[in-house]
């Protein structure tokens, strides 16, 4: 029994090294490659050209995109055309124009029609993108913001990358940072909107791509922004707060502050920049006389500490009580 056991092992083992030493080192490499690794073909088999992967190998990502879908008519991967005999190539024109040139002379410069990065010209590249992509959202980006300061879509997008990191929630923020370094900054602060979570993005305020309002709002006034989240604060009231129904960035930076819940000064200081003559109230500026441990501060506890002003007048947004006039109920 041992020696049949034995015989079989051997039989095995020969069988092996028969079926490796049949395989190419070509082959061996192609066993070890991830099943969703691009697989390129040689020039042998695509004739005396190149197919873009096998020199930029680092792209074929964008397969996984909704540019490589094939199956979709209005995609570069359905729309473009081989120069290669490679469907791996079949793309990268319809963005890039026509790579005959560059597919003969790969290392010469600037036989590439259109380039999309910092050092190359805004407008080709743009007008590459837009051929497909003016519709929508981008009817506003001639002269918008963007537009204007020659900014491009690759300066936004990775057009190549499996995710583009500014159409994700969690990372486009990080994408703007690289030139709005201001607003990260506010964005630290103690007081801000979700967007260190990934749960707010820019984009859920500004329309990057340009629009009929100043800063880009998605829509047509800062209000109507807000509310579209804080929809309890629209209104109508019956006593309104004209502060509040102007425009909520009297009161709030809506990118951040040290001051909950986003006020741009704190209480009761924000208040007195309007309401100096305070009618039943003094009509003197609250100072450090009426902080804690100033002479004044008995007087004035209830208007300087804890939430100040709206410790009294809480619907500072407007009231629908019959008696609200002053905001207190």
């Amino acid at each position: 029994m041992n020696q049949t056991i034995q015989k079989c092992r051997a039989v095995a083992v020969g069988l092996a090294l028969l079926m490796a030493a049949g395989l190419s080192g070509s082959a061996f490499a192609q066993l070890g490659k991830a099943p969703d690794e691009p697989q390129t073909r040689s020039r042998a088999e695509t004739g005396a050209t190149k197919p873009c992967v096998e020199c930029h190998e680092g792209f074929y990502a964008i397969t996984k995109t909704k540019h490589g879908v094939k199956g979709d008519a209005r995609t570069p991967a359905a729309t473009g055309k081989s120069i290669t005999g490679d469907p791996a190539d079949a793309m990268c024109g319809a963005c890039h124009g026509d790579l005959t040139e560059h597919n003969k002379k790969p290392r010469t410069p600037g036989l590439v029609p259109v380039t999309f990065g910092k050092k190359s010209p805004a407008e080709p590249q743009n007008e590459a993108c837009l051929a497909c992509h003016e519709q929508g959202s981008r009817i506003h980006w001639k002269g918008s913001k963007h537009e204007q300061t020659k900014q491009t879509c690759a300066s936004c997008h990775r057009m190549h990358a499996s995710k583009d990191p500014v159409m994700v929630t969690e990372t486009q923020a990080s994408v703007c940072f690289e030139c709005h370094q201001d607003r990260r900054a506010e964005l630290h602060r103690m007081s801000t909107h979700p967007t260190k979570t990934g749960f707010f993005g820019c984009s859920s305020c500004h329309a990057s791509h340009g629009s009929t309002t100043r800063a880009s709002l998605q829509k047509n006034t800062v209000n109507e922004t807000c509310y579209q989240c804080h929809a309890q604060m629209r209104g109508p009231f019956l006593w309104e707060h004209r502060s509040a129904q102007d425009d909520c960035t009297n009161c709030h930076n809506p990118h951040g502050t040290n001051n909950a819940p986003m006020l741009k000064t704190r209480l009761p200081y924000l208040c007195q920049q309007c309401h100096q003559d305070g009618g039943n109230h003094s009509s003197t500026a609250f100072g450090g006389k009426t902080l804690p441990g100033g002479a004044n501060f008995a007087a004035n506890a209830q208007r300087v500490v804890g939430n100040a002003c709206t410790n009294c007048h809480m619907k500072i947004h407007g009231s629908n009580h019959p008696s609200g006039a002053r905001l207190q109920r």
